[in-house]
């Protein structure tokens, strides 16, 4: 196998290195604007030397973001060639196009490393399905999140100050919304719900919300409540061609599972109608443990691993976010217009705990509540 590789970053240099250690797959050329001593020889700044070049059989996207990853994968496959990508952004937005592009194409999209890092959870999915229907998805999917809310809950540190540790230690970019805000678990959700039911869930369904404004005055609350902080995404079948989808702050009990996973592991957990219900854990995120699941996709292609183990969904899910609900944690200085519980006062209004209420409508009071209070905070209460 003869590889372009797309990006020399984190993730790009951990798989580089991984694969100086084969003898079976060759980097021949790497697209970096940033030239690298001593691998002047392999770089380019052009993409066509890669799309052009009848050697490369498999290009490896990491660049991230949309575009030019998007019309790079795209010409990629047109041109023949396998992709295999991390990119969970591009692909949750462009999957049925990429998916249905390579079966035409006759080539092979492999994504397992977008999802979970190091942890086998979309293949196993792709497994799964051939035996049983799944009807749910749980879990910590961001390990930027789940470290930001660990140590603020173990070692009582305040919001900003662990997100600068993590900036210096790499787990959070300079700009870390698409990790605080949600995005980065909304993506992977929408790609693991999309392989695992069947059908599209596009990212812009899934309810989001992320972890901005926590404070430690919540996780006091927290405490009281004898529960712990977690940002979980789920997703269940509802109906025929009907899910729920969501991304929320959780407050899960002290001695569950989610509880248990400290720093920036993940866990993901997938219900099916035989099996009932598998867990995975491990490192989700990181340079060694992506590199390998990028390695794993290249080796299923270089192994010729059947296609069927990557599935194309056939139409799209409709999200109804109205058929979800729980008591809901909700900290505000804005009158809450619902049926809550008061726990008490704090720096940032007053700390309730709410009457059921559906997913759909928690965000959509959110959504009002922010026009008058723009730090309010909430998390579900986990049953």
């Amino acid at each position: 196998m003869t590889i372009g590789l797309l990006g020399l970053g984190t993730i790009g240099s951990g798989i580089y290195e991984h694969l100086l250690k084969r003898g079976d797959i060759r980097v021949k050329r790497i697209l970096e604007l940033k030239r690298h001593p001593g691998l002047e020889h392999l770089e380019t700044s052009d993409f066509g030397v890669i799309l052009n070049d009848p050697e490369i059989d498999t290009v490896v996207e990491l660049i991230g973001g949309l575009e030019p990853a998007h019309t790079f994968t795209v010409q990629a496959l047109q041109a023949g060639k396998n992709v295999v990508t991390a990119n969970k952004l591009m692909l949750s937005h462009h999957m049925e196009e990429l998916l249905t592009l390579a079966r035409e194409m006759g080539v092979q999209y492999r994504y397992d490393a977008a999802v979970g890092g190091s942890i086998p959870f979309l293949y196993n999915l792709m497994r799964h399905r051939i035996a049983d229907v799944l009807t749910a998805l749980s879990g910590i999917v961001n390990g930027t999140t789940n470290l930001i809310l660990d140590v603020m809950q173990t070692e009582d540190r305040d919001f900003d100050a662990v997100l600068r540790q993590a900036q210096a230690e790499g787990y959070a970019e300079a700009n870390p919304a698409a990790d605080i805000d949600g995005i980065d678990a909304q993506c992977k959700l929408a790609i693991a719900s999309s392989v695992a039911y069947g059908m599209f869930v596009r990212p812009e369904d899934v309810d989001t919300e992320g972890i901005r404004h926590i404070t430690g005055e919540d996780i006091i609350y927290f405490q009281k409540l004898g529960r712990v902080c977690r940002l979980i995404a789920q997703s269940q079948v509802v109906g025929s061609g009907v899910v729920t989808a969501c991304v929320e702050p959780t407050l899960v009990d002290a001695g569950s599972t989610e509880a248990a996973v400290h720093r920036n592991n993940n866990t993901l957990s997938v219900t099916g109608e035989y099996f009932g219900v598998h867990t995975f854990q491990g490192q989700g995120a990181g340079k060694d443990p992506t590199a390998f699941a990028v390695e794993l996709g290249l080796r299923d292609i270089l192994d010729g691993v059947s296609p069927r183990m990557n599935p194309i969904p056939e139409g799209r899910a409709r999200v109804d976010n109205a058929k979800a609900g729980r008591r809901y944690y909700l900290r505000t200085a804005a009158q809450p217009g619902v049926a809550v519980e008061a726990l008490g006062a704090c720096a940032g209004g007053t700390a309730y705990v709410t009457s059921p209420l559906s997913v759909r409508e928690m965000h959509d009071l959110a959504k009002r509540l922010r026009a008058q209070d723009e730090s309010l905070f909430f998390a579900g209460i986990a049953d």
